[in-house]
């Protein structure tokens, strides 16, 4: 049996569409989303920056240098030395102190900007030179156009090593995460104070940070980095009394680097940075960060903008594409990005380069967001136009309810749809299995490889076996069939439908079909019934008893008396009689006979070309016209092509019937004619005569059995010639139709299904 169709090509499925539509969609959201995310990746001011910085710099602590001391103006030392500001001849005493311990450097975060004693300035730059290391801040407003120095300053910056910059750069949230190392007015920059304490120690590495920043306002800055705050340690401090009274060994300032400078609350600059838990920094700490920083190489500086850009778009598209290829992990793997994001910024963190993941990990919630709700909408509308499909079907049973009309809430009104055809399925599927359990023959439901799903009772008796679960191909082994070819059992796909006797002699016919889905020529499972013909076929092997009863042994003796009656042929006219009476008899039983052919099984169908069943049939009905003088005529030809699938003995005896039939009622010297011709893939045959007609009122029962009509009287016949055509005609595929009217004779038509070419 032939099951493979042959292969066409498809319109996409509506789901298809969908999808298709959506792949669409998301190609145009990645348009707009990958530069709003590479935007939002140049927004310095984005809010979510600095704190995430903040945490991921607690999580890269920088240890703190030894060589960093702090010499602090504090509370102790302002009640013990009096209110600031103090007289300059006490910071010469301090540094003569510091000096002597022979330091690495001084660096003073003091502003000395105040007038004060000629005699107190004179000291005190005395001190800074025989120093010869120490280090002075010049506070540089942007606001004007040069950095000049405050006259109490002038010499005390001739005697200095180095002069710096004390200025850092507050972020949007008004904390402090970011300087420039060197800034002022164009051609007269000043590098930052502690840079210049880092050259003094030895370091020799080049400046970090981008050397090409823009001019505003006439204020150039270049060199940008961010503070790299040491975690929860503290850098090692002095008081400034305690120094200046002696009460500090010189061995705990040898070779150290020394930062004066104010951290009592009311004085001194403070300012808000991530180690300002509570309270304030105060810039001489803000200064050791940086210095510590830049000993230990650990200064942080911001990736350039393109490149930080082109990082959080790549991690953006990289899920967008993952959610078209997997959207069954869609939560997973936007996750995973954003942890992918968070762990890309600490690794370059502790790199020393800042990229800020917050437009990345915007970028990806957006994606996952809207990828969620574009989704869902197209499944909704999938949702839609299948449950509409399903409502639009015939319904097998009646409703029990109606899903409510939706009010504005699409989700849950396809949720009542859906819950709806839920129950409609299962009433069907319900109703199904009661059907299938009532059916009078043995029916199984499989899967594609042959194991039972379902089978009725008649089934379970057939197979004599609880058959859920069982494979078919074994269990029709089990019933002798099929037969081994090779020693291998064909499979479900290349079963023939056949009748066969089982192990228990019963005569079952096997029908064996696919089950298509709705769309596509891919089976789902397999429909078999067995039938139990044996009472069918009891009868028929009776009936075909019955047959060559009729056929033989009861024509012999009737051939018998024929034969005798030849012998003594005229010698009483009892014997004409007699021989009328059993050639009537013999008539009977041919008629009989081929009745009883007609009604049989026992059909062979083959390729026939029609013309010759018609030469056929005028052969054996030429003897016949010639007695009674009428012209046979038809329109066909040896060379005809007109092919039909018959039992060429059966049919040819039909149309052997029906030419008998008119001549027999067709008056001498007429004609009886033969026509046909094609339509609509049918072959229609026209018998007609010149006989009496038949009356419009006899026309219904022209083919019942036994059946004569009164324009009969006077013909020899009992009625099933027609009988027995109308069941050849049938079991052809075909009909007989019949046209007549009283004295202008009768036609008959029969019509065939051609075989294709």
């Amino acid at each position: 049996m032939m099951l493979w169709r042959k292969a066409e090509k498809r319109q996409p499925t509506q789901a298809q569409l969908l999808f298709h539509g959506l792949v669409r969609e998301w190609l145009w959201i990645g348009v707009v989303l990958l530069p709003f995310t590479a935007y939002l990746s140049l927004s310095a001011g984005l809010a979510l920056n600095n704190p995430l910085y903040d945490s991921l710099r607690r999580l890269t602590p920088v240890p703190v240098d030894p060589r960093i001391l702090l010499v602090t103006i504090d509370d102790q030392s302002l009640k013990q030395l009096g209110p600031w500001p103090w007289p300059r001849s006490l910071h010469a005493d301090l540094i003569d102190r510091l000096s002597a311990a022979q330091p690495a450097g001084i660096m003073f975060d003091v502003i000395f900007s105040e007038p004060g004693d000629a005699a107190d300035d004179r000291r005190l730059a005395d001190a800074v030179c025989n120093a010869g290391n120490v280090l002075l801040p010049l506070v540089a407003d942007g606001t004007l156009s040069s950095s000049q120095p405050a006259a109490p300053m002038l010499p005390l910056l001739k005697c200095a090593k180095g002069v710096g910059h004390i200025n850092v750069e507050p972020d949007n949230d008004g904390g402090v995460r970011s300087l420039y190392l060197r800034e002022g007015p164009p051609g007269s920059t000043l590098p930052q104070l502690a840079w210049l304490a880092y050259t003094l120690s030895g370091g020799a590495s080049p400046m970090p940070g981008n050397p090409a920043e823009a001019t505003i306002a006439h204020w150039h800055r270049e060199h940008a980095i961010r503070v790299p705050f040491t975690a929860d340690e503290h850098f090692p401090s002095v008081s400034y009394v305690s120094v200046l009274r002696g009460e500090v060994p010189p061995e705990a300032l040898r070779g150290r680097l020394i930062l004066v400078g104010a951290t009592a609350y009311g004085m001194g600059d403070r300012f808000i940075t991530p180690l300002s838990s509570v309270g304030s920094t105060a810039g001489v700490e803000i200064e050791a960060n940086i210095l510590n920083g830049l000993l230990q190489g650990r200064s942080v500086v911001d990736l350039p903008g393109w490149l930080a850009a082109l990082l959080a778009t790549s991690l953006v598209a990289s899920l967008l594409g993952l959610l078209l290829y997997r959207p069954r992990y869609a939560l997973w793997m936007t996750l995973g990005c954003m942890a992918a994001a968070l762990m890309g910024s600490w690794v370059l963190l502790r790199l020393g380069h800042w990229w800020s993941p917050a437009a990345c990990l915007i970028g990806l919630l957006l994606s996952y967001l809207i990828w969620n709700w574009r989704r869902l909408s197209v499944i909704l509308a999938y949702f839609g136009w299948e449950l509409a499909r399903l409502d639009d079907e015939p319904k097998v049973l009646p409703e029990r309810r109606r899903a409510p009309a939706s009010r504005g809430d699409v989700l849950q009104g396809r949720i009542f749809a859906l819950e709806q055809a839920v129950s409609r399925t299962r009433d069907t599927r319900r109703f199904m299995a009661d059907g299938l359990e009532c059916l009078p023959v043995a029916t199984l439901i499989t899967d594609p490889r042959g194991t039972v799903l379902l089978a009725n009772r008649v089934a379970r008796e057939v197979f004599g076996s609880d058959l859920v679960s069982g494979n078919l191909l074994e269990l029709l082994a089990d019933l002798g069939y099929p037969p081994l070819h090779n020693g291998v059992r064909p499979a479900l796909s290349a079963m023939e439908l056949v009748e066969f006797r089982d192990i228990h002699q019963r005569s079952l016919r096997m029908e064996l079909a696919p089950l298509l889905p709705a769309e596509g020529d891919v089976a789902l499972g397999w429909l078999l019934s067995l039938t139990d013909l044996s009472k069918e076929r009891d009868a028929q092997q009776h009936r075909e008893t019955m047959l060559r009863f009729l056929s033989h042994d009861l024509r012999a003796p009737h051939s018998a008396i024929l034969a005798l009656l030849d012998v003594h042929n005229g010698e009483s006219p009892v014997f004409a009689q007699i021989e009328q009476q059993v050639r009537r008899a013999l008539s009977l039983t041919e008629s009989f006979v081929q009745l009883a052919k007609a009604e049989a099984d026992g059909y062979h169908f083959q390729p026939t070309l029609f013309a010759m069943l018609v030469m056929d049939a005028f052969d054996q009905v030429a003897v016949i016209a010639q007695l009674k003088n009428i012209q046979l005529v038809h329109d066909l030809d040896e060379a005809d092509e007109s092919m039909v699938s018959a039992d060429q003995s059966l049919l040819t005896r039909a149309l052997f019937n029906v030419l008998e039939n008119a001549i027999k009622y067709s008056p001498s010297g007429t004609t009886v004619t033969l026509s046909h011709g094609n339509a609509s893939g049918l072959l229609q045959c026209r018998i007609s005569d010149q006989g009496p007609g038949i009356a419009s009122a006899d026309l219904p029962e022209l083919f019942n059995q036994y059946r004569r009509f009164d324009s009969a009287q006077g013909s020899e016949g009992l009625g099933l010639g027609l009988t027995m055509v109308k069941a050849v005609i049938e079991r052809h595929g075909g009909r007989i139709l019949c046209e007549s009217e009283l004295g202008k004779g009768s036609t008959f038509t029969l019509q065939l299904p051609l075989l294709d070419d």
